[in-house]
């Protein structure tokens, strides 16, 4: 009896603990379930989504399907697969809910809206499984519910953050308008994009964030795109890795407040300005490849330049700010007109300012009926650096102060007697660094008087032909200079700490060679040459006329280097190298304007006076009376 008892008692008390490890599990679920539906990160387990075509199923919460348009009312984790023909994931959650989305091999179309529309949410993330690729593509008509309604207008559009991140591939069509907008904040941590838009590959109103990934992009308008122009800590662009292909037939890059970038390959090809900000451009590192129609990096504020690696291959303008602070890195840059331009104002040089692609360069502010002269707070510095510049236009063209405190430049600049090595139009000063220059005669300007470094400036009895090498070398026959430019050359700008006032050097250029002795801050030998039909003729029209020229040149529409504004400044010429030929204005205060880039000169204008620069050798005497 007792042992029945007891055999009693222990299967009642096994059965009370099943019961409560049961009531315990129940619980546990029931508390997942619920926090999978609240606001704040996703917890628990996967609500899983799979397209079949025509029809989706949706299996766990905060999803529901209507037809083939899936709606997220929570917060939580959703993996999708498979595909959807013309539907839609739309998320509209609580204001703070945080939604992901996981890509694990997912297809999706819609004919007639963005395929996935973020209508409220605190944010969307979209995850690529690692090893997928996955494909999201709109229509090239939307039908709205209300009448005048523009919204949404991208494949992906959300009106909250968006998050990109994973180890997968994307693939978005923008059929109708963008690729990828988010009403607010954009960030991409990691992943790979391939973008095709009819508009702006991806767009970030308030901000674009980019912190790795691999982008291949082709937008009808910009490649990324930050557009609040209301609120000063808002509307930038911020790069800090990445790999990018941009192709873009307006921007490649674009902000309205900040654009900085700190690291990652960027390769753009684009109709209008490759990097542009309407504040300011900040590059702090990374490797950039540009061929554009336009500026290659422009800013109507600052531009600054501490370090990375840029090479500009095609450019109207190469770099433009009202202010260029160069400090570092390695910058290569081939320019239709001016290499390096300080001027003011909006972007407007290589099209018609107004983002019409199509009428050239008849409509660029300071064009034609522009103005000229210097522009108030526009200078360009140079602390450090190696930069090449290869012009057709200015070499370097300031409309206020160009100051050089170190680092090296290398200028070939134009070929014609309407441009120059170097344009400034208030103080030209070298303090450090070196500086080789070779070019043209008719508009040489050499460095100020009041510079601290010495300057030799040689004018050569002919023009070199292009690959002519030239050398300075030391009363010990030590080379310390030397050159090999690409394009023809009548005249030399050279300055480096190495220069000794007193000291003699020999100078050699092809069959040409003479002996120069520094005396005084700048220092000439030769006589201004090729200035046959050049500056001070007051040609009739001006110099540069002909602007139908400028309509459709090149597979980008840009203005030639070849062609140029109507109307130059003022004539007469004058020989001092620092002050240049005075055959046109410099640019207005867009920074466009008062060049003649390739102009061929005309005959029967009178030739320069060989007027003595200051702190120069005579100016009579000639390349072979120095040699001899």
């Amino acid at each position: 009896m007792n042992q029945l008892l007891r055999r009693g008692l222990f299967l009642v008390m096994a059965g009370a603990i099943l019961m409560t490890g049961c009531q315990s599990k129940n619980g546990d679920q029931a508390f997942e379930d619920t926090e999978a539906e609240g606001n704040g990160s996703a917890v628990g387990a996967e609500t899983v989504i799979t397209g079949k075509g025509d029809s989706v199923s949706v299996t766990g919460t905060g999803a529901a399907v209507d037809q083939r348009v899936v709606t997220i009312t929570a917060a939580g984790t959703y993996r999708l697969s498979g595909e959807i023909t013309d539907g839609q994931i739309a998320v509209n959650a609580g204001k703070e809910d945080e939604v992901r989305l996981i890509l694990d091999g997912f297809t999706i179309s819609n004919a007639s809206s963005s395929a996935v529309y973020g209508i409220k949410s605190g944010s969307i993330t979209i995850t690529t499984e690692e090893g997928t690729d996955n494909y999201i593509s709109d229509g090239t008509q939307y039908q709205y519910e209300e009448e005048g309604a523009d919204e949404p207008d991208a494949a992906v559009f959300s009106k909250d953050d968006i998050i990109l991140e994973g180890s997968g591939t994307l693939t978005v069509t923008g059929n109708y308008g963008c690729g990828i907008r988010s009403k607010d904040d954009l960030t991409v941590k990691s992943g790979t994009y391939v973008i095709d838009a009819v508009q702006d590959a991806m767009k970030g109103k308030d901000s674009v964030e980019i912190e790795g990934g691999t982008f291949t992009l082709n937008a009808g308008e910009d490649g990324i795109q930050a557009s609040n122009d209301e609120e000063e800590d808002k509307g930038y662009v911020k790069i800090s890795d990445g790999t990018f292909s941009i192709t873009a037939a307006a921007k490649g890059i674009k902000a309205e407040t900040l654009l900085e970038v700190t690291g990652g390959t960027i390769d753009i090809d684009s109709e209008d300005d490759a990097v542009h900000c309407n504040g300011d451009v900040n590059i702090i590192g990374g490797t950039f490849t540009i061929a554009t129609g336009d500026d290659g990096i422009h800013a109507d504020n600052q531009v600054v330049i501490d370090d990375g690696t840029i090479t500009i291959i095609e450019s109207y303008e190469g770099i433009e700010g009202l202010t260029i602070d160069i400090n570092g890195g390695v910058i290569d840059v081939t320019s239709e007109d001016d290499g390096l331009n300080a001027a003011g104002g909006n972007d407007g040089s290589g099209n018609d300012g107004t983002g019409n692609l199509e009428s050239g360069m008849e409509g660029r502010p300071g064009g034609p009926g522009g103005t000229f002269g210097s522009t108030e707070g526009a200078y360009i510095k140079i602390t450090g650096g190696e930069i090449k510049v290869s012009a057709s236009g200015d070499g370097i063209d300031s409309n206020g102060d160009f100051y050089m405190e170190g680092g090296t430049v290398i200028v070939e600049g134009p070929t014609d007697n309407g441009n120059g090595t170097l344009d400034y139009d208030g103080t030209g000063t070298i303090s450090g660094g070196t500086f080789m220059g070779t070019g043209s005669s008719g508009m040489l300007q050499s460095f100020s008087s009041d510079s601290t470094q010495n300057v030799i400036v040689v004018y050569f009895a002919d023009t070199k032909t292009a690959g002519t090498e030239w050398t300075l070398t030391s009363g010990d026959e030590t080379v310390m200079l030397s050159g090999n430019p690409d394009k023809e050359y009548s005249s030399l700008i050279i300055s480096s700490p190495e220069l000794k006032d007193g000291e003699t050097y020999q100078l050699a250029a092809g069959e040409e060679s003479m002996e120069i002795t520094v005396s005084g801050i700048i220092t000439q030998s030769g006589t201004r040459s090729g200035m046959e039909g050049g500056p001070g003729s007051g040609m009739e029209g001006g110099p540069g006329s002909g602007m139908d020229d400028f309509k459709n040149n090149g597979p980008r529409n840009r203005g030639s280097g070849d062609n140029a504004p109507e109307k130059g400044g003022e004539s007469g010429i004058t020989d001092n190298p620092q002050q240049g030929g005075g055959m046109r204005g410099n640019r207005g205060a867009d920074g466009s304007g008062g060049g003649e880039p390739g102009e061929e000169p005309r005959p029967g204008t009178p030739q320069s006076d060989g007027e003595q620069r200051e702190g120069a050798e005579p100016a009579q005497e000639s390349a072979q009376d120095a040699e001899s």
